[in-house]
């Protein structure tokens, strides 16, 4: 969709919008906070951990990084062959992550 309106968002902003994705695999804690205005947290060291893959996007020149937990389990297609950027040290993490791009 935001794709389809690059052209308009050029001419009206002088700029285009870009995403950068980090994505990873685990389990997350899920829990209701608030009384007169509820929200939904979620919380867990997947969640910190897919915001550190993220934030290497940049550094690699990618849009897209997967860690090797989230590409384990998934099936490669012909479409879908994601390329090995190597074993990385992320903030907070005592071991290294393997990531990979597509």
């Amino acid at each position: 969709m935001l794709y389809a309106q690059k052209e308009q968002f050029g001419s009206m902003f002088d700029t285009t919008p870009e995403f950068k994705a980090g994505l990873h695999y685990g389990y997350v804690m899920a829990g209701e906070i608030g009384v007169v205005k509820r929200d939904i947290v979620y919380s867990g060291d997947v969640l910190n951990t897919t915001a550190r893959i993220q934030e290497k996007c940049n550094e690699f020149g990618v849009d897209i990084l997967l860690s090797e937990d989230l590409v384990k389990s998934l099936k490669p297609t012909n479409s879908f062959q994601p390329k090995e950027i190597g074993a990385i040290s992320l903030k907070g993490k005592a071991k290294k992550v393997e990531l990979f791009t597509v």
